[in-house]
């Protein structure tokens, strides 16, 4: 035993350093796997102490001072209750609380604080969580729990909040959680609702709230491609949004029906209800979108838009085909692969015609032909084996059928749409570029001549933008390319030189994509566009190939580049997407075979059979 007079010549090290001659002895009060869980012994002569335990035990010891009023340092008042709780406790669990208490406010020496804009029941439940970390949420009280954790910033029992309305969602109390999480900027709970409307929008629709719903967030519903419901059904829930309160609302049609899939609505309904309709009509802000609705059912695919892109649940889609082409080995490809980038699917469709005999002598090898799309129907022309031939692919019969010769054979060339007509231009004819350009009339079935080329070139890019027609770049010979943009009005019919591309450039496409024609391809290395309205070029982003012969389609508003072959001549396989939202440029796909002097253009397909994309490749 340690008499009093000893109890000086004995250190801590000495007691450390005898306990660890042999085992610690087993503590009374604590089992010994309990013991060795909270010590981590890091050498011979220190350990680790770490009691997990601790955290709770000092929670319960704040909870029992609390309800002994113990220690207490400030008097919550709240209607007529008062709640005495310790500053310290309140100031670690609330940033409302630490902001209050750690500045000079005038809370800060304050006895007693009269707290407003929560009731007494709302406090307790705050103060019960805070020394207790437990809370009980109910229907009942969620809200107010919700409102009262936001304004205090409980920023863990907002949380919890915001999960317990997500399980509770349905179509009749969505729309007032979703004001509530706008209300208090909770933007996940936010996007949780909102993606709960859009999959449950027929049921919603019924609900009184629904005609509540603040414009921002009707217009991110409609605009979503997995809203689950017929675009007529779209064009009337925005009219009776409208009418709903139309004194104020009548100025925000414009900007709702933007969401509206205007030109995939039938066009009965579209003249007899849409048009027809008193607040349409007294809108002058809509015509435009009237017009390209009225534009697409004439010229189909001559109008790309937000609105022509079919929504997720129809039986269409719009893909991007991949037409023929040459592989590495110089073997012609007959197949014609479609790729929905939205579904990541491959669409089967028809071989190209003249290509399907037993006999591989008596199949026609497609190589440098031209294609183009007018109302969802793609047009095929010319070709080194196929110099006159013109077919069409109607993609509801999946089949290809044969029209009229082109009145002069040519490969190297471009088609066009451009008001309703087929543009056949330049070219090669085995002899000599030509500068001839030829118009197919579709419904007499006829060609006919329109103003020659000022430039005779082939391989060069070419596309329509705002009523007029561009020929960008190409080659005036074997060897040499050009920079020169030239420009087609058919309302004169004559031919104009704009602004040079920044660099000479054949073997190269375009596509005309809202206000811009990008054109990549040939040694360039980049994707340009020009500005038909300001008349000037720019550069929008670099790639890390040369991409010769390559395809390019716009597809669900976004532009998709296809095969090509490199600076080593090599086949390029990989699908790239560029966003011009995001100004990305990312690898989307990759094909089951590099692929060059393809066709690319964008239709809407209805399937029946789907195979799905595996990430990375295009199975086959």
């Amino acid at each position: 035993m340690l008499m009093a007079g000893q109890r000086g010549t004995w250190t801590m090290g000495d007691v450390v350093e005898k306990s660890l001659e042999g085992p610690l002895a087993p503590s009374t009060d604590d089992p010994p796997q309990k013991r060795g869980d909270l010590v981590e012994i890091l050498n011979g002569d220190k350990v680790k102490f770490d009691d997990t335990g601790l955290s709770l035990i000092l929670q319960n010891g704040l909870e029992t001072l609390r309800v002994e009023n113990a220690l207490t340092d400030v008097i919550l008042c709240v209607d007529i209750q008062e709640f005495s709780c310790h500053r310290v406790v309140l100031a670690a669990a609330s940033n409302y609380f630490r902001a209050m208490f750690c500045n000079d406010l005038k809370e800060k020496y304050e006895k007693r604080i009269i707290i407003k804009g929560v009731d007494a029941e709302t406090m307790h439940t705050l103060l019960d969580y805070t020394y207790t970390s437990k809370a009980l949420i109910t229907k009942q009280n969620v809200q107010r729990v919700l409102e009262a954790a936001n304004l205090f910033q409980f920023l863990r029992m907002v949380d919890a909040c915001a999960s317990f309305l997500t399980e509770a969602l349905n179509p009749e109390n969505c729309v007032g959680i979703l004001r509530l999480a706008d209300t208090h900027s909770l933007d996940s709970l936010k996007k949780q609702v909102q993606s709960y409307i859009i999959q449950n929008f027929v049921q919603i629709l019924n609900s009184e709230e629904f005609l509540e719903l603040p414009v921002d967030t009707l217009y991110h519903i409609l605009k979503s491609d997995d809203l689950y419901v017929e675009e007529s059904q779209v064009f009337e829930t925005v009219m009776s949004w409208v009418r709903h309160k139309q004194s104020e609302r009548l100025c925000l049609l414009p900007y709702v029906l933007e969401n509206v899939r205007l030109p995939l609505l039938d066009p009965w309904y579209f003249v007899e209800m849409v048009e027809a309709d008193p607040l349409i009509r007294q809108c002058p802000e809509v015509f435009p979108l009237l017009q390209e609705a009225r534009m697409y059912h004439l010229s189909g695919n001559e109008i790309i838009s937000e609105r022509t892109k079919p929504r997720m649940h129809e039986f269409q889609s719009e893909v991007f085909m991949i037409i023929g082409g040459c592989t590495k080995d110089e073997r012609f490809v007959a197949e014609v692969t479609c790729l929905d980038p939205l579904r990541r699917s491959r669409l089967e469709v028809a071989k190209l015609p003249m290509t399907e005999h037993e006999l591989d002598s008596e199949n026609k090898k497609w190589v440098e032909f031209a294609c183009v799309t007018l109302k969802n129907e793609v047009y095929i022309s010319g070709g080194k084996e196929t110099q006159h031939d013109v077919w069409k692919y109607n993609s509801s019969i999946n089949k290809w059928i044969q029209i009229e010769y082109l009145n002069i054979g040519r490969w190297r060339h471009k088609m066009v749409v451009l008001g309703g007509k087929v543009y056949v231009i330049g070219g090669f004819d085995g002899l000599q570029r030509i500068n001839n350009v030829e118009t197919y009339d579709p419904f007499h079935n006829c060609w006919s001549e329109a103003a020659p080329l000022l430039v005779h070139v082939s391989s060069f890019a070419a596309t329509s933008h705002k009523k007029k027609l561009y020929v960008i770049g190409g080659g005036p010979n074997g060897k040499l390319a050009t920079d020169k943009t030239q420009c087609y009005d058919p309302s004169t019919n004559k031919w104009n030189l704009k602004s040079a591309m920044p660099v000479e450039a054949k073997c190269i496409n375009a596509v005309s994509f809202r206000d811009r024609i990008y054109v990549v391809g040939g040694a360039m290395r980049a994707l340009y566009a020009y500005s038909p309205l300001e008349d000037s070029w720019c550069l929008v982003t670099q790639l890390s190939h040369e991409r010769a012969s390559c395809g390019i389609a716009p597809c669900n508003n976004r532009l998709y580049i296809t095969g090509g072959r490199d600076e080593k001549n090599e086949v390029i396989a990989t699908v790239l997407c560029w966003d011009p939202e995001a100004q990305k440029l990312t690898e989307e796909c990759v094909l089951p075979r590099g692929v060059s002097h393809h066709g690319s253009v964008t239709i809407r397909k209805s399937y029946t059979h789907i195979r799905r994309i595996v990430p990375g490749a295009v199975s086959v």
